[in-house]
């Protein structure tokens, strides 16, 4: 596997990363944002959570390209 391809796979997963955890913290689901105050954990505001979907969205775009252009 050629050093281009692991870089983009580790950017796919990066950005897929950076995707679930934006919608694991969603202000827009109320269930959830009730689970996370009950669990300790906490939601993103609006700003925040478009953000981090903005940055999963181009960094697995980048992960992608990468693969494609090996």
């Amino acid at each position: 596997m050629s050093k281009q391809i692991k870089s983009g796979i580790i950017y796919l997963l990066l950005g897929a990363f950076f995707i679930y955890w934006a919608e694991s913290h969603s202000p827009k689901k109320i269930g959830q944002a009730i689970g996370n105050a009950l669990s300790g954990s906490y939601t993103m505001d609006e700003t925040s959570y478009y953000i981090c979907f903005g940055v999963g969205v181009l960094i697995g775009i980048m992960g992608i390209l990468k693969i494609i252009r090996k």
